[in-house]
């Protein structure tokens, strides 16, 4: 073969491959908007209408940084990476909380080394949490603009839902990165921006929560509240709604906030009526896992108290309650303990009569009935 045919066929080859790069690049490109719009219009929702706090977190990590990558080939995916990163963070912030109890649990029986270990591992996972958050906050303000101005236009009520997540991520990654002693160094002024972010938001129309959030960080945050408010009354406002709404979110950022105040007897009151209010109004089903993270908030106040007086965490059906005399006792049960009624047990044999005639031998080919 000539020189000429070896070129003429290493240009066709050039060729060929540059157009199936262009052909990949496309396709990555149309892949990743349709992932990215599907995640928002239709994974949110679905996932919001679910109560598996653990699925939810493990897909937001499992599935995050896949859809994030997509912005390598076209526009960022900010708000599905909102919803992946606030779901992610609630892992890291779920095993935070055992984390905790485990370092009670250490410090009760006088397990020193085992009690600053687990104080260690907690303050690392507050702080994995708070760079989550503080991620998700970064793609709100990316998404919809900087809270605290202008309110954005929301193209559906999914969208005031991302929106709503976003605003507590801010607030939460300046909680938990005050846990990790400020390793992630998240400004005071996101939660902030935060609060005059749920502004933008109907109270009524999403259970209160906008309220709460925005008393919630006046709690925490010194100098936030304006004068004249009082934050534990704007909270009290809030879960009137929470309670009968089945999304009782106000209700777990209300304990939260008393709990911050150091009002331990109010806390417990309001862990009652949460409990109580539990039982007696349904879940909203569109909104099941919010109230389900709500749960969780809720649930763990309760066991770092039961712990701290027990050793052990809430009991079983015993939410609401609290250590004492009529505290809830734990059970020890087998694992096939209450599956049924336990078989009778078999009659004892009767005596035989003194003047009984010897039994029958069966005739042959006749079997013994039972």
């Amino acid at each position: 073969m000539s020189r000429s045919p070896k070129l003429r066929v290493c240009a066709a080859l050039m060729l060929l491959a540059t157009s199936s790069a262009g052909c990949r690049s496309m396709l990555y490109s149309q892949t990743g908007d349709v992932t990215a719009h599907f995640a928002v219009d239709h994974m949110t929702p679905y996932v919001m209408g679910t109560d598996d706090a653990d699925q939810a977190c493990m897909t937001g990590a499992a599935l995050g940084n896949f859809t994030m990558a997509f912005e390598r080939v076209t526009d960022r995916p900010d708000k599905a990476a909102l919803s992946a990163l606030v779901s992610a963070a609630t892992c890291a912030e779920g095993q935070a909380w055992e984390a905790e109890l485990d370092g009670i649990r250490a410090q009760r029986s006088n397990r020193s080394d085992d009690a600053q270990d687990a104080r260690l591992r907690e303050k690392r996972l507050h702080e994995r949490a708070a760079r989550r958050y503080a991620a998700a906050w970064d793609r709100l303000v990316a998404a919809y603009g900087e809270p605290g101005g202008e309110c954005p236009e929301f193209e559906s009520e999914p969208d005031r839902a991302l929106y709503l997540m976003g605003l507590i991520a801010g607030a939460q990654s300046v909680l938990h990165d005050r846990a990790a002693e400020g390793e992630v160094g998240v400004s005071l002024d996101v939660p902030r921006k935060a609060a005059r972010g749920t502004e933008c938001l109907r109270n009524d129309a999403w259970f209160g929560a906008p309220a709460a959030l925005r008393a919630g960080i006046w709690v925490g945050v010194p100098g936030a509240a304006p004068e004249g408010q009082d934050p534990f009354k704007v909270l009290e406002g809030a879960v009137a709604l929470a309670d009968t709404s089945g999304v009782r979110l106000a209700r777990a950022i209300q304990i939260e906030s008393l709990n911050a105040a150091g009002r331990l007897d109010e806390v417990k009151t309001a862990i009652t009526a949460y409990a109580q209010a539990r039982a007696a109004n349904p879940v909203n089903k569109e909104y099941r896992l919010l109230d389900m993270n709500a749960h969780m908030i809720v649930q763990q106040m309760s066991d770092r108290l039961w712990t701290k007086e027990t050793g052990h965490r809430t009991p079983i059906g015993a939410l609401g309650t609290f250590p004492g005399p009529t505290a809830a006792p734990v059970e020890d049960q087998g694992l096939f303990d209450g599956l049924g009624d336990a078989p009778a047990a078999p009659p004892a044999p009767a005596a035989p009569a003194t003047n009984a005639a010897p039994p029958t031998a069966p005739a042959a080919g006749q079997g013994v009935k039972p």
